[in-house]
């Protein structure tokens, strides 16, 4: 592999670590968020209803279930562009010091 190649791959590396440890506090907070915003819906829900106590833990039991099947989406969709600005912020930098 030549130089270039290999700065190239080190680069992309580096920005892909610095962007997924960058990225765990927004993707912290859209799943609390959505984890928030799934017992809300179970609470307004159970005071529209009889037998609440049933109805408001298996609503809760797939809110939560519901927020966990997305969090690798989450963080998907957060660390990709968070990791191309990187990338590109600092290929840029670079070309510019040629």
């Amino acid at each position: 592999m030549d130089q270039q190649k290999r700065k190239d791959l080190n680069l992309r590396l580096g920005n892909l670590i610095l962007a997924i440890f960058l990225a765990t506090v927004p993707t912290a907070i859209t799943y609390g968020t959505l984890s928030i915003h799934g017992l809300n819906i179970c609470r307004n829900l159970s005071s529209k209803l009889s037998d609440t106590n049933q109805i408001k833990s298996k609503c809760d039991d797939a809110a939560w279930d519901t927020t966990k099947s997305y969090i690798i989406l989450i963080g998907f969709f957060i660390t990709l562009p968070t990791w191309m600005w990187f990338y590109l912020s600092m290929k840029k930098k670079e070309i510019s010091q040629k």
